[in-house]
């Protein structure tokens, strides 16, 4: 997936030619609306938003009030951005959000991406990479796989099945039905992998609920002993230490 291109706020005024107050309200009554939100309070446009601020920008250099345009938008109609056929605006994660959200560190994301198995949604105007709220999943799967015995190179595999699927799934023609085929056999392939590695981790798991069951009370019972014999030896020191230390005579007054 290659990064898109938002538009700042500064840049998205200067480009559409709006004020910041008329944008304001045009967000407000959801006729424009935001790519995403970085850091929970700076929105961002995708770049199809300014054809679609097209229409609006035009009503008002005819006359229309901002109050009007928006009773218009509500009534007839406008085209529709692309931002809004697609969903509604998301909350966009930076790397740091992306980490302190599954309780790691950026350099982890940092070398999930080097090793191919995320991709950032987009990039901030500042160049920055963002994320949709939907990857604390996908990372937080991502260790679950890691914890399961998987190495970085066969979670990629997962990784890129997974894109595969979803791509299918969006347009079933976009590979000849023996390609879908193979995709598909290679998907029930790994599924069936992650059931036994699942089953061995809850095998496992069964074996030490058994083990601490049943050692439990002996494992208290060893452990009072030898805190017993440490406290006995303790004494002994101590009053062999009393023994040998000389006393102080007083001489006669």
């Amino acid at each position: 997936m290659d990064g898109k291109k938002l538009l700042s706020k500064e840049e998205f005024l200067e480009t559409t030619g709006l004020i910041e107050e008329n944008l304001e309200k045009l967000i407000k009554a959801k006729v424009i609306k935001p790519a995403g939100i970085i850091d929970g309070k700076i929105p961002c446009f995708d770049e199809s938003e300014v054809i679609a601020t097209e229409a609006v920008k035009k009503l008002l250099d005819l006359g229309y009030s901002i109050e009007e345009v928006i009773k218009i938008r509500r009534k007839v109609g406008l085209p529709a951005s692309v931002s809004e056929k697609k969903s509604p605006s998301q909350h966009m994660l930076t790397v740091g959000e992306l980490a302190r959200r599954i309780g790691t560190n950026p350099r982890t994301i940092k070398h999930w991406e080097e090793k191919g198995i995320i991709e950032p949604y987009s990039h901030s105007p500042g160049g920055f990479r963002l994320y949709h709220e939907y990857y604390v999943k996908l990372c937080i799967l991502l260790q679950d796989l890691q914890n399961l015995g998987y190495t970085l190179d066969e979670i990629k595999v997962v990784a890129d099945l997974v894109r595969d699927f979803l791509l299918i799934k969006k347009d079933p023609t976009l590979y000849p039905p023996e390609k879908a085929q193979e995709k598909f056999t290679q998907i029930f392939e790994q599924i069936k992998l992650l059931n036994e590695k699942m089953l061995r981790v809850e095998e496992g798991i069964k074996r030490w609920r058994k083990i601490q069951k049943q050692y439990r009370k002996e494992i208290e019972t060893v452990f009072l002993r030898v805190k017993k014999e440490f406290e006995l030896k303790e004494k002994k020191a101590k009053k062999a230490e009393k023994i040998s230390k000389p006393q102080t005579q007083l001489s006669p007054a």
